[in-house]
């Protein structure tokens, strides 16, 4: 197996928009989710992995950032999971990921 870090950015997300897909040759562990509100607007966030919810309509006021995923908490992604990410106003996401082949 190989291991790699790697990024993910998704700018000026609002609807619901996939930020990372597992592929089918892969395992996934999230280290670090950042979701920035760039919009001048207090908004509400949403993170979703496989169906469920990582967070539920998470208020992040204007100029802020919510971090979902770090220190202690990972999140495991396997083959055709997709996290994704919505808000009612716009928002920046950078997830920091260990990649390893499987």
């Amino acid at each position: 197996m190989a291991n790699k870090f790697n990024r993910y950015v998704a700018t000026d997300v609002t609807t619901n928009s996939a930020v990372i897909t597992c592929p089918a040759d892969k395992a996934i562990t999230v280290i670090g989710l950042v979701i920035s509100n760039t919009s001048g607007l207090i908004t509400n966030v949403s993170v979703e992995l496989a169906g469920g919810y990582v967070v539920k309509n998470a208020i992040v006021i204007n100029g802020s950032a919510i971090v979902p995923v770090g220190n202690e908490q990972k999140i495991v992604m396997v083959a055709g999971d997709t996290l994704s990410v919505s808000a009612d106003n716009s928002v920046d996401v950078i997830a920091s990921v260990l990649e390893t082949t499987v």
